[in-house]
């Protein structure tokens, strides 16, 4: 008989059972198995297909994905493997979902996947072209606040929470959290600076939690971005998470002057030899009222780093993430609260990370109706905001739609200068127009090319006739 045999009759009960004990000892062979038994946790039509295509990486033995999976489990203590399935998959994905699916029944809408928090502005770095370099440092939320957010994130389904800041070792607060809440997920971003072995180990005590430390390339990079010295202790603070077995993983903001080195297989290779399992990159973007368009990466550039991202996969033990040049595999905007939403400093309820507009504030209103607003439905309605998922995002590559949604719902801007790109009679908001059709040309042309299905292309085709017999 068969494993899919052997399983056929499983609840989810006995599936998500069956896991915890093939956690204890695994190997290639219960790898496969296991996206078997995770099928019968979910009735989820994208989540099933996610599973499915990870059961194909695993079974493709030149595959790194393997490799990557097994070096993860190989490094967790086996409790906290536990911790990881429990809070990311059970909860995250199976649990947390039905309870999603519940509130899109019952309200209309569908609570997204992640939450994004900053319960803090307060940080011990100023680095250049920081998103939040226009917000006022305010103390922060309330530890009796935060813990109120919390708690309508599990009723709403949302188990998979990434705090920012600010520095989020400078919020003091911050193991309350991860204590209280032990079936979220935790992602903490952090400049590393402050990360000593005590805080390592206690991360690793709690088991629900990875970290994630920013860095910008090599030492010359990084500590032109971030300040003198700081690379030096990143370097440290990989090696003490390293040392506790925590999970961890390294992001990058992606500039003009840094897109190669952050992307170039050395640099992939020397995160991975330190230890991280993850690289997430992040464009510079210029929301912060102090806009500089020479930062940003140019066509050339942006395409250069979706190549890097396409061969590392490939060839590298390492999940990477590219919020941008990704919009193929989400269908664009993730903002909204589609998949993801921020709750800044303040309390403001922001769509994305850098859109700094709201028109509720989580002081004065659930959870779920912020969620629920005019605003984020706004969005939701556009989204995608462009065909062409290469180009997904409504700040740099569809800035029209962004200032639709602005005329349309009439939010409040998150800081002063927010508005600079989105202004009709402003010289920035004319760079960013020029900005998104510079790369809508190249990234137009790498669509039709790589990703456009035939049908699409022949719609295309169709229409560029129908066009030109008019001008004719």
């Amino acid at each position: 008989m068969t494993f899919t045999e052997q399983i056929k009759g499983f609840t989810a009960n006995q599936a998500s059972r069956m896991i915890v004990e093939m956690l204890r000892r695994v190997s290639d062979e219960r790898l496969v198995q296991m996206t078997y038994l995770a099928e019968k946790l979910t009735s989820d039509d994208e989540v099933l297909a996610g599973i499915r295509a990870m059961r194909g990486f695993l079974q493709d033995p030149s595959h790194p994905t393997i490799r990557l999976f097994r070096k993860v489990l190989d490094y967790l203590p086996p409790e906290n493997r536990k911790s990881i399935f429990h809070t990311l998959f059970n909860y995250g994905w199976f649990i947390g979902g039905k309870k999603r699916d519940r509130w899109e029944r019952e309200r209309g809408f569908r609570p997204p996947f992640i939450m994004i928090l900053s319960p803090t502005w307060q940080c011990n770095l100023k680095c250049a072209g920081c998103y939040t370099l226009g917000y006022q440092r305010y103390p922060g939320l309330s530890r009796d606040l935060v813990m109120r957010i919390l708690d309508e994130c599990e009723e709403l389904g949302i188990h998979f929470i990434t705090v920012l800041g600010g520095e989020p070792f400078m919020y003091p607060h911050l193991f309350d959290m991860l204590e209280a809440h032990p079936n979220i997920f935790w992602q903490i971003y952090t400049n590393g600076t402050l990360m000593d072995r005590e805080k390592a180990q206690r991360i690793a005590e709690l088991g629900n939690a990875a970290v994630v430390v920013s860095i910008e390339g090599y030492e010359k990079e990084t500590d032109r971005w971030r300040g003198d010295g700081v690379y030096r202790k990143i370097m440290d603070a990989m090696d003490y998470l390293r040392e506790a077995r925590v999970l961890f993983g390294a992001s990058a903001t992606v500039t003009r002057h840094n897109v190669e080195t952050v992307s170039s297989p050395e640099f992939i290779d020397m995160l991975i030899d330190k230890g991280s399992v993850a690289q997430m990159y992040f464009l510079y973007i210029p929301v912060n009222g102090k806009a500089d368009f020479s930062l940003m990466v140019t066509p050339e550039q942006r395409n250069h780093l979706r190549k890097r991202v396409i061969e590392t996969r490939r060839t590298r033990p390492i999940f990477v993430l590219d919020f941008w040049n990704d919009g193929p595999h989400v269908n664009g905007c993730i903002a909204g609260g589609r998949r993801y939403f921020h709750i800044n400093a303040n309390g403001d309820v922001e769509p994305c990370v850098y859109t700094h507009i709201a028109v509720d504030n989580i002081k004065r209103v659930s959870l779920a109706d912020a969620l629920d607003s005019e605003l984020f439905r706004s969005i939701r309605r556009r989204q995608p905001h462009n065909e062409n998922h290469l180009r997904p995002c409504m700040i740099i590559d569809n800035p029209h739609v962004m200032r639709e949604v602005i005329r349309e719902t009439h939010p409040y801007f998150t800081h002063d200068g927010a508005d600079e790109i989105y202004t009709v009679y402003t010289e920035r908001k004319d760079q960013m127009d020029q900005y998104a059709k510079n790369f809508g040309k190249l990234a137009d042309e790498i669509w039709e090319r790589e990703y456009a299905p035939p049908c699409i292309k022949e719609i295309s085709v169709k229409q560029e006739k129908e066009a030109l017999s008019a001008e004719l």
